[in-house]
């Protein structure tokens, strides 16, 4: 580094430097391109030897070792095999490498940041790449666009003239129940709610009775009545199931996934971080619905 570039590194450590009793720090970032770029600033800052492990909602991870803003080696990747400092060319490598900080930016917000000593001392002649090189390398590379929706609209699905008009699915296999059934993965609450049938709601975790999060009734009857006016306002747009997801500012915290499939609701809350998988089971039930 010239001298320069060592006191800019500086000031920005210093001018980003924050207390945190956690040794995993959040990767801030709305977009790919946002996420890439605080992932190449982690190792632009990194200067002792350190192994860093960037991980995503779904579980992709990508770790290596950075030493002097270099990355000197890989040892988990998102997918894949891994790149091979031996016996690939420098050229390879820095392809591969910037790939993978493309590859774990991409993947489902948000990405947490742990930082740890490296398993072996670093040897001698352990070069590495620069950032210099990898930054470069990851402008060619495109990410995708990632626009905030609050509400995950349907996909279109043909008409099936087929079926007849009073053909109804039974309740145990409409979109809202198998939502509030799969959702149990990765919630901590779940309440579902049928406007046309009399029984009871049905209330799992944290929303059980007795529970931090419970919904006593007159609660629950608001909530249904304010989706009952949402869909009315929204019918002229699609009369399809739609997704409502809701977030606290920042990121931190309970977030809300809503589906409202006509007169049924499911409700999940779930950590904010794991929006992905919220995203994720909608995107799969709708799959299986065409």
């Amino acid at each position: 580094m010239m001298d320069t570039d060592i006191l800019d590194l500086l000031e920005d450590i210093r001018r980003t430097s924050v207390a945190r009793l956690s040794p995993t720090v959040r990767i801030a970032g709305e977009t790919a391109t946002a996420r890439r770029s605080a992932v190449l600033r982690a190792i632009r800052g990194t200067v002792l030897p350190r192994r860093l492990e960037f991980t995503a909602t779904n579980g992709d991870c990508l770790a290596i070792e950075v030493n002097s803003s270099r990355i000197t080696d890989v040892f988990k990747v998102p997918a894949g095999e891994i790149p091979d400092f031996e016996t690939e060319s420098r050229a390879e490598l820095i392809n591969k490498l910037a790939g993978l900080v493309s590859e774990i930016s991409a993947s489902p917000a948000p990405l947490e940041l742990t930082s740890g000593r490296p398993d072996t001392a670093l040897e001698v002649d352990e070069v590495g790449i620069t950032f210099s090189e990898i930054e470069k390398a990851c402008a060619a590379i495109e990410l995708p666009s990632e626009p905030i929706v609050s509400v995950v609209p349907s996909a279109e699905k043909p008409v099936d003239d087929s079926l007849p008009a009073e053909a109804t699915p039974d309740a145990a296999e409409t979109l809202a129940q198998r939502f509030f059934e799969a959702s149990s993965r990765f919630a901590s609450g779940r309440v579902f709610v049928d406007s046309s049938d009399e029984a009871a709601p049905l209330l799992e975790g944290v929303c059980k009775p007795s529970e931090p999060m419970h919904p006593d009734q007159d609660t629950l009857a608001r909530f249904v009545a304010d989706l009952a006016g949402w869909d009315g306002d929204s019918q002229q747009e699609s009369e399809d199931p739609q997704l409502i997801v809701m977030r606290p500012s920042g990121g931190k915290g309970a977030g809300l996934a809503v589906l409202s499939d006509g007169g049924q609701i499911a409700v999940a809350i779930h950590e904010a971080r794991k929006l992905g998988a919220v995203v994720n089971l909608w995107t799969s039930l709708q799959e299986d619905e065409k």
